[in-house]
């Protein structure tokens, strides 16, 4: 409670006043009788009349001090205050990036931002329309009507992610929610850390409310590993975010066994480092910062310290070095080299099979790619022949993703068949040239000419077309992505002739993934954490960790921001627009109705 007129204070010296005239006032005359009868009484009466006992059980005298209170209450104007706006309606944007989740007076800055914003819905007449908006990478309507219950629920829903806030996006979908002329009210609460806008911005009444003032972070920023000396070696980083040194206790875990616990003070803006050996066949590593600082998100981080599998293919050929050698640029193919004749000695199975100039009676069960196929493969037409026409690759294909067909020419090429859910990657007039498809169930892409018989193999385009075409066949010759930062795409390494694929959370909740293929691409709904991918085929199962992690300098930066820019605005912190609901004429109606008992009391008295 406030007061507009605190000068008026002055008046509380009536009271010492009333209680004088209470002190000296004479109840009792003086009458002479002839008689002693009275005496003890008027003794008892003389006693009485020391000052302190004439205030004694004086209801009177009570009343009126609280009725001198009230009515100097009510001179000095007292009054209280709360969030107004003017307005039929507001669009509340709430921030929900990780920074949200800092520990702030008992809880968490999202706790702080629905409280506010709670207090601005209250304060509002019914009929008012909210807008509730979260605003993370890609904002999301949350409730937009007028019904103050279903707005706050709503809002009472909200909860951070694990990515960071795009204002950016945000204010682009209240340009377009704002019709023309409208002026409602953009009330954004915020910590500050947010991508902005650096152009003009289309929403003119616009207040940022900062939320929470903690700036004291560690965060885990690094964690990888490397091959040394001795061994695997895991390196983590960790940052200050803070002003002033912190030692932190780091603690290093190998398949869920505590292996090492190290001390190391870091300064601001100064990383440290911690050099771990890796344990033999440790299929993953868990380190954690103990202590009390801001955000608990950024103090984990997980590490699958695991080298990719190789997949193998079988080249068969008469001698193509082009072809030999293309194909051992993929780091993670183990290339095996047999020619025609030598292949029905063949016993090992392989992922690939790539049959230059060749076709086997029966056909293998690995992927397939193959050159200038024979007749006998029923991969081609009767149409072999000169090519006269123009390449015409098909457009916006990613398998020719940054493939250039400009400088590549092909003497003679046969017509491929396109084979089952077969597309054709390349033509010359009505004569495809390359198709990818299926054969009996396998992937396949099918070249209907001789490497020999163009320049393709002499263009920068052939290697990345074979590592494009070696992606599609064989999924599993990517870099499999152990090392997932949240948030971000991610696909997972799926084998030929796996029939299922399931993921399992840090909690062990299955996620099944597949059927059916091919995956989608998994993204932000996970949190942070060891997730593993288990690949079904023919019964067998294989285990593979992943390891997704929370490393952002943005969100870990959760000092609060001041100044807020949008475009060349400079946005201070907005104070709340506050009404003044002042008290005086409720004081004074209590002060009347005091009155009025006090004249009844004496009345009654009398």
């Amino acid at each position: 409670m406030h007061f507009l007129a605190p000068w008026a204070l002055v008046f509380l010296l009536t009271i010492p006043v009333i209680i004088l005239f209470y002190l000296l006032k004479q109840k009792k005359q003086q009458q002479m009788v002839s008689s002693t009868l009275l005496w003890q009484k008027a003794l008892a009466d003389t006693i009485s009349q020391t000052p302190w006992q004439k205030l004694r059980r004086n209801l009177l005298l009570f009343i009126q001090l609280l009725l001198a209170l009230l009515l100097v209450l009510a001179l000095t104007r007292p009054f209280l205050e709360r969030d107004q706006q003017a307005g039929a309606s507001f669009i509340l944007l709430v921030d929900t990036s990780a920074s949200m989740l800092t520990k702030e007076e008992g809880g968490t800055r999202m706790d702080l931002a629905k409280a506010e914003a709670e207090k601005l819905i209250k304060a509002q007449s019914s009929g008012t329309k909210f807008t509730l908006i979260g605003v993370g990478p890609v904002p999301e309507i949350l409730s937009n009507q007028s019904d103050q219950h279903e707005v706050m629920d709503a809002l009472q829903g909200m909860q951070p992610g694990y990515q960071e806030a795009n204002l950016d996006h945000t204010l682009s979908l209240v340009s377009a929610l704002l019709e023309k002329g409208t002026m409602a009210p953009v009330i954004f609460y915020s910590d500050g850390g947010v991508s902005s806008p650096e152009g003009p911005v289309g929403v003119k009444e616009f207040q940022y409310r900062r939320i929470g003032t903690r700036e004291d972070n560690l965060a885990i920023g690094a964690f990888s590993w490397r091959d040394g000396p001795d061994g695997p070696v895991a390196m983590t980083r960790i940052d200050n975010y803070g002003v002033t040194e912190q030692e932190v206790t780091v603690n290093l875990l190998s398949e869920g066994q505590l292996q090492d616990v190290r001390v190391v003070i870091v300064k601001p803006g100064k990383p440290g480092y911690l050099f771990w050996p890796i344990p033999k066949q440790a299929s993953y590593l868990e380190v954690y910062l103990e202590g009390n600082d801001a955000l608990d998100l950024d103090n984990s981080a997980w590490l699958v310290p695991r080298k990719e599998d190789l997949s193998k293919a079988l080249l068969v050929t008469e001698g193509n070095s082009f072809l030999e050698l293309v194909l051992k640029l993929n780091p993670l193919l183990e290339v095996h080299k047999v020619k025609t004749e030598g292949y029905p000695g063949v016993k090992d199975q392989y992922d690939l099979y790539v049959f230059d100039g060749f076709w086997p009676e029966k056909p293998p069960d690995g992927q397939l790619l193959v050159f200038n196929p024979p007749a006998s493969s029923g991969l081609i037409g009767e149409s072999v022949g000169l090519v006269t026409e123009p390449l015409q690759p098909l457009p916006e294909q990613p398998l020719l993703d940054h493939v250039s067909w400009s400088d590549v020419h092909v003497a003679t090429s046969k017509d491929v068949k396109l084979p089952t859910d077969g597309q054709a990657l390349l033509k010359s007039g009505e004569r495809t040239l390359l198709a990818v498809g299926k054969v009996d169930q396998v992937r396949a892409a099918v070249f209907g000419f001789d490497l020999h018989q163009s320049d393709l193999a002499l263009r920068a385009a052939f290697p990345i077309l074979i590592q494009n075409l070696t992606h599609w066949l064989l999924p599993g010759v990517n870099p499999t992505e152990t090392q997932v930062k949240i948030g971000t795409p991610w696909e997972l390494r799926v084998r030929p002739q796996v029939d299922e694929v399931n993921l399992y959370d840090p909690d062990g909740q299955k996620i099944s993934l597949a059927p059916p293929f091919p995956i989608m691409k998994a993204t932000d709904k996970f949190s942070p954490g060891l997730y593993t991918s288990e690949q079904i085929s023919k019964g067998k199962k294989e285990l593979s960790p992943i390891a997704v992690n929370f490393m952002s300098p943005q969100e870990s930066q959760v000092k609060p921001v001041i100044h807020l820019m949008l475009g060349k605005k400079d946005l201070n912190v907005e104070v709340s627009t506050k009404v003044i609901w002042e008290l005086w004429p409720w004081v004074v109606l209590t002060a009347l109705l005091l009155l009025a008992v006090e004249w009844w009391v004496y009345l009654r008295g009398h």
